[in-house]
């Protein structure tokens, strides 16, 4: 990782009442606006008959990966679906062979905590010195510190303050 004084490592951490793929969004877009490569993957969720079906987003083409199991309605059991995620892992793969001016994750929770989900590849990412910004809890903080070594940045879910981290990294590179 390039030694500057703003990390290239961010997490988005919301409090719990706070959507940060709102302002995830509209950060990216800006960012897409102004020519500089956005890659990566980010959620979406929408309701159906038995809870709520998540997708991932290429940021690249658009491409969705459905990530959700329907366990039925009374299931308290996690919905991730490792299959979808694997398929998934692709983009991110192709980030580490590829670049991007900005890597993009959905999430880090408690798969990626526990080594599983996206953790090789963001690591791997994280280890070429691309940029990378991912949604992090509160509850899954501890977790995330220990997984980058103290070394991310933590921003709360504010577009102006996702442009000055960006700015900065990019006059510092």
């Amino acid at each position: 990782m390039t030694v500057t004084g703003t990390p290239t490592i961010a997490a988005l951490v919301p409090a719990d009442d706070e959507n940060a793929d709102l302002v995830l969004h509209a950060f990216i877009a800006a960012v897409q606006r102004r020519g500089q490569r956005v890659r990566g993957l980010v959620q979406e969720m929408c309701s159906t008959e038995h809870g709520c079906s998540v997708s991932l987003i290429d940021l690249e083409n658009g491409q969705r990966y459905g990530i959700s199991q329907n366990l039925g309605r009374h299931s308290t059991s996690c919905t991730v679906d490792p299959q979808g995620l694997a398929e998934a892992s692709v983009v991110l793969r192709r980030i580490a062979d590829e670049g991007a001016d900005l890597a993009v994750f959905n999430r880090f929770s408690g798969m990626e905590a526990g080594g599983e989900g996206f953790a090789n590849e963001m690591l791997e990412i994280m280890s070429r010195d691309i940029p990378t910004l991912v949604i992090v809890r509160e509850k899954w903080l501890p977790a995330w510190r220990e997984f980058t070594g103290g070394l991310a940045c933590e921003l709360r879910p504010d577009v102006a303050a996702l442009d000055a981290w960006f700015a900065t990294i990019a006059s510092e590179r």
